[in-house]
């Protein structure tokens, strides 16, 4: 999966009319499935699009050892028409969880080839996914121990995620979009609910 220096910074910088588009498909899939409890449940997720996954404890050692130098995560990968992502579940469940919405973003985003542009999306889509930047300040969330408990992440996504909402309140203010606004009432209806 991530080929680059890390998972989360990577060194290819996509265009920020790029970023905004695939902000929006989080929202969109957000609002689509009608996510207002946090953390999301990846599997869930993948049940209600109809996107099987399997463990790479399913293959033999020999088909096993394979797909961990393809990938050490995970990967997607289109059987019958139908999208199956592959996982390693000996890696943490914060990390299985990235893995997940990665290759849902590998899906969502149309992806049809792995490339480093592709890779640096993907890993854009999960990293907005887990820790939306406007629900970091919704919740009011100041440090990565927050971020890390309120979204089940690791901490190396939660401080890239706490950087990110602090580089943009000091740039953009508080002032969110259409689309980050819907995001924020979706979250407001996790407060209703208790």
């Amino acid at each position: 999966m991530p080929f680059l220096q890390t998972r989360w910074r990577t060194l290819v910088r996509l265009s920020d009319e790029r970023y905004e588009e695939i902000k929006e498909e989080v929202v969109e899939l957000y609002k689509e499935l009608h996510i207002t409890k946090f953390p999301v449940n990846a599997m869930d997720v993948c049940k209600q699009l109809g996107i099987a996954y399997k463990s790479y404890n399913q293959f033999t050692s020999r088909t096993f050892a394979a797909i961990i130098r393809a990938s050490e995560d995970g990967m997607v990968a289109k059987i019958d028409k139908k999208f199956v992502i592959f996982y390693n579940p000996s890696k943490s469940a914060e990390r299985i969880r990235s893995t997940f919405f990665h290759e849902i973003g590998h899906i969502r985003l149309g992806h049809k080839i792995h490339d480093e542009e592709n890779e640096a999306e993907a890993n854009f889509f999960a990293s907005y996914f887990l820790v939306p930047v406007p629900l970091i300040h919704y919740f009011g969330l100041r440090f990565a121990q927050e971020i890390m408990d309120k979204f089940w992440v690791t901490f190396t996504l939660a401080n890239y995620s706490l950087d990110r909402y602090q580089k943009r309140i000091r740039y953009s203010g508080t002032v969110f979009t259409q689309y980050e606004n819907d995001l924020i009432s979706l979250a407001k209806e996790e407060e209703k609910e208790f």
